[in-house]
C-alpha cells in the first residue's frame, strides 16, 4: 500500500498550510494510483504534484493526520475491519471522553476574544480548502453565502487573502 498527500508546491519544496490529511492511495479500479481510496484526487497539476509515499508509514509525517475514511476502507481490505469494529465498541464501552471547552481566543472576523472552531471552505477557483478560527456567531455568518457562491463576509476574506 501506498500514501500520498496534496498541496506540496514544485517552485518552493514546502507544503500548503491547508493540507491536513494523509490519503491511502487506491491500488485497482478505474483510478488506481491516482486517487485515494475516500475518492480524494491524488493527481498533480501545474503547480502542485501529489507526494507519494511508498510503502504506507507507520505514522503520518509531522502536521499531517490520516483520512478516517482512507483508514477505514483499508482496514477493510486487509481483512481488519472487524477487529477494528470491535476495538471501536469496547472502547464505546468503557464511555465517552469528557468533553473539553472549545479553546479561547481571538475571532479571525470579529476580533473579540470568545470560543472559538474551526472554519473552513473552498473559495472559487482553489484546489485546497481554507482554513480559519471563528466565535459561534462569525461562524453561522460566515456558513451564509452570495448568488456568486463567495462567502458573504468581506473582512473575514480580505483578512486571509481570500477575495479576487
Amino acid at each position: 500500500m501506498r500514501a500520498f498527500y496534496r498541496g506540496y508546491h514544485a517552485a518552493t519544496g514546502r507544503r500548503a498550510k491547508q493540507v491536513r490529511r494523509l490519503h491511502v492511495m487506491r491500488e485497482d479500479g478505474k483510478f488506481a494510483g491516482k486517487q485515494g481510496l475516500c475518492g480524494t484526487p491524488g493527481w498533480g497539476v501545474t503547480q502542485s504534484p501529489a507526494v507519494i509515499l511508498d510503502p504506507l508509514p507507520a505514522e503520518p509525517p509531522a502536521g499531517l493526520s490520516w483520512c478516517n475514511s482512507c483508514v477505514g476502507h483499508a482496514a477493510h481490505l486487509v481483512g481488519q475491519l472487524d477487529a477494528v469494529a470491535r476495538t471501536v465498541a469496547e472502547l464505546h464501552e468503557l464511555g465517552p471522553k469528557p468533553a473539553s471547552a472549545p479553546p479561547e481566543g481571538r475571532c479571525g472576523r470579529c476580533q473579540q476574544t470568545r470560543p472559538l472552531f474551526e472554519f473552513s471552505w473552498m473559495p472559487d477557483g482553489w484546489m485546497e480548502f481554507k482554513e480559519i478560527q471563528l466565535c459561534a456567531r462569525c461562524h453561522s455568518l460566515s456558513a451564509l453565502e452570495d448568488e456568486d457562491g463567495l462567502l458573504d463576509s468581506t473582512p473575514l476574506l480580505t483578512a486571509i487573502g481570500a477575495l479576487r
